[in-house]
């Protein structure tokens, strides 16, 4: 299409953060968790929560390893935000932490194109393929979520967020290369409780939230919450003479805890939220010139425009105007059940976590971008499938040896339909040769018209993992963890492509015509079905060294590695291009210093990380052929090295001061 698109997706080879610095007035609750946070944690909770209103920096405890622990001493890159930090920098989604986690960065354009790293390290920014796994792991209530765009909306009763960078795998759930991001949301209380907010602001934007917790009986009580959110069109479309880039979601829960005893509880929670409006768009920001570095003259945006008698808007991205002229709705509803029940033996607590999850995206979206009838439709129609089991063993307290094993089974399946529909004007756009001395092709219009390229992909995914983790205390200041984990991974797919829709048929043209007609339509709606299917598994691993020089100091230096398994690429068979790409390691070596100074007054937490990535599976896309072929593959190695500095004060009480950078 010869045209500079600006979107919200552009891919970053370098990572360079902006800090974040935060100034929080009040007193502020600072007790985060990890996945699955066992009780002592919240009487840890309360007596933080207690001393929030003194001049020192309150203590966060997190349960990362499964025991409590002071987040200072845990030898780990970690950050965790509590619900009532969350509130005080007005964070209502994912994106929006960002801002307090430096080294987490988010890039999407809709729903389903989302894209996460975590110190550069994870999946390059484009368009998702689901044959590609992500490199950070996405845990709500321990459950793992492999698709971003499912805990994008806007967050339900969070009580914390904690992020930990580097590979994660011989602690709990799905192996991840980069790091993890898990949110935790509050357990019914047996205390009667009713919560309610609402806000208001520019662009009509309102968000609604509301909770409930009632006890039935002593053993018995439940939760439900409901959220409303919506927001005005950002961006004007000329050709509708509407404002699109308009968000509407729902999201509803159920939330039943049964604790009979104290050693037992089950939880048992059911969700469901549906986001909708009119999004995921680009507009042009630049039209690229037409004339190359070597002199030579090329048929540019403007002369194909012309060719089918479109005249383009003003190319101003500052004026949040668009051309679109075909529908670009989009739904994205997602639900799930899950069960879990911890079971505290004394020396032991024994977990299991159960939970099914289904995803969908729903959307119709201008193939083309701009208000030429070229690709009146390109859309992945996704049903996504997962079922997850896990086991876990960890053990209470400290002994001379902590430890944590686990057996984990994770099942997935997405049901794509791609379709690409084409217009009125693909003829004469997609066809006029690009020379110096192109004329516009005598390809009649209806010879595309109407051709549907559709396909039907459908990867699926079973993983089986047994992981542990132990910690030896050699000593009060002196402490090594080893953990293993083996994966074992059974991976399909099916790809079944051909051209459909209702197109002129070749016995209308005239019969020195049909042999082109028949070339370009095999062209953009190829015909091709397979089967693919592929074994592998992997020992990954990680080794901790930490020395503590002093009660508030404490040091640490790790190797771990990380594994993501082979990609699968269900996409038209076509030279160079493999169905199964290799995996992708990690080796993650990472120097880090925790110290909390000045009485208590203030802390100051560095790390210096170094990831050798091995295998970096990559979006890739080749636009040197019509359509554009989009693919994964290994791009080679990948190197990510820097910095991170995490540092809080509080000068007066009720005063906090803290900074983040990467």
């Amino acid at each position: 299409m010869n045209r500079f698109v600006a979107s919200s997706a552009a891919a970053r080879r370098r990572l360079l953060s902006a800090s974040a610095i935060v100034l929080t007035l009040g007193a502020m609750a600072t007790t985060a968790h990890a996945a699955d946070v066992a009780e002592a944690a919240e009487a840890a909770a309360a007596d933080a929560s207690a001393d929030a209103g003194s001049d020192a920096v309150t203590e966060i405890t997190v349960t990362a390893r499964y025991r409590t622990e002071s987040a200072q001493a845990v030898p780990i890159g970690i950050t965790s935000l509590s619900q009532d930090q969350l509130a005080a920098q007005g964070a209502v989604t994912v994106k929006q932490v960002m801002q307090q986690l430096p080294s987490l960065n988010i890039q999407g354009f809709s729903g389903r194109n989302q894209t996460i790293t975590i110190r550069g390290v994870g999946t390059n920014a484009g368009g998702t393929n689901d044959g590609l796994e992500q490199g950070v792991g996405l845990y709500v209530d321990g459950v793992y979520r492999p698709r971003t765009g499912s805990v994008i909306t806007d967050l339900l009763d969070v009580e914390s967020i904690q992020l930990l960078r580097g590979p994660q795998g011989t602690l709990f759930g799905k192996n991840t290369v980069a790091g993890a991001l898990d949110i935790k949301t509050r357990e019914p209380t047996f205390d009667p409780e009713g919560r309610g907010e609402i806000t208001y602001g520019n662009y009509n934007q309102i968000r609604a939230a509301a909770s409930l917790d009632a006890p039935i009986g002593d053993t018995l009580a439940f939760r439900v919450s409901y959220l409303y959110s919506r927001r005005d069109g950002l961006i004007h479309n000329t050709k509708y003479q509407q404002d699109w880039d308009n968000q509407e979601n729902h999201s509803a829960r159920i939330d039943v805890l049964y604790k009979p005893t104290d050693s037992f509880k089950l939880r048992l929670i059911g969700d469901y939220s549906i986001q909708s409006g009119n999004m995921g768009f680009q507009s042009v920001a630049e039209v690229l010139p037409t004339t190359l570095a070597n002199g030579t003259q090329v048929r540019g945006f403007y002369a194909r425009a012309a060719d089918v008698g479109y005249v383009p808007i003003a190319i101003d991205p500052f004026a949040r105007n668009v051309d679109l002229d075909s529908s670009q709705y989009d739904e994205m509803p997602s639900w799930g059940l899950q069960a879990r029940a911890d079971w505290d033996t004394g020396p032991a607590t024994l977990t299991s976590i159960t939970a099914y999850r289904n995803w969908k995206w729903i959307p119709n979206y201008d193939g083309d971008q701009i208000g030429a009838n070229v690709v009146v439709n390109s859309v992945v129609d996704t049903d996504q499938q997962q079922f997850s089991q896990e086991f876990r063993l960890a053990s209470n307290g400290q002994k001379t040896v902590d430890y944590t094993a686990g057996l984990y089974f994770f099942w997935q399946k997405a049901d794509d339909k791609q379709i690409q529909l084409y217009g009125r004007d693909a003829s004469a756009w997609l066809t006029t040769a690009n020379t110096p001395t192109a004329t516009v092709s005598t390809l009649p219009s209806s010879a595309l018209d109407g051709l549907v390229a559709y396909a039907h992909v459908v990867p699926q995914t079973y993983s089986y993992a047994a992981y542990g983790q132990a910690t030896w205390n050699i000593a009060p200041d002196f402490r090594i963890t080893g953990g293993l984990r083996y994966t074992y991974e059974h991976k399909t797919g099916l790809y079944d492509a051909y051209a459909t829709g209702n197109v002129a048929p070749l016995s209308s043209f005239d019969p020195a015509t049909q042999a082109t007609v028949i070339a370009r339509r095999a062209a953009l709606a190829p015909t091709a079905s397979y089967t693919a299917q592929r074994n592998t598994d992997n020992l990954s691993w990680n080794l901790v060294a930490a020395y503590d020089l002093g009660a508030n100091v404490h040091t640490y230096a790790s190797w771990s590695r990380g594994y993501k398994s082979p990609g699968i690429n269900l996409v038209a068979p076509s030279n160079g291009i493999d169905i199964f790409v290799k995996p992708e390691k990690v080796d993650n070596y990472e120097l880090g210093l925790k110290s909390r100074l000045l009485g208590g007054k203030a802390e100051f937490n560095l790390a210096l990380f170094w990831a050798d990535v091995s295998n970096y599976q990559a979006n890739f896309v080749n636009s040197a052929v019509t359509p554009a072929v989009s693919y994964i593959t290994n791009v080679g190695n990948l190197r990510s090295r820097g910095v991170e500095v995490d540092a809080r004060a509080t000068p007066l009480p009720g005063f906090t001061l803290a900074f983040a950078g990467t």
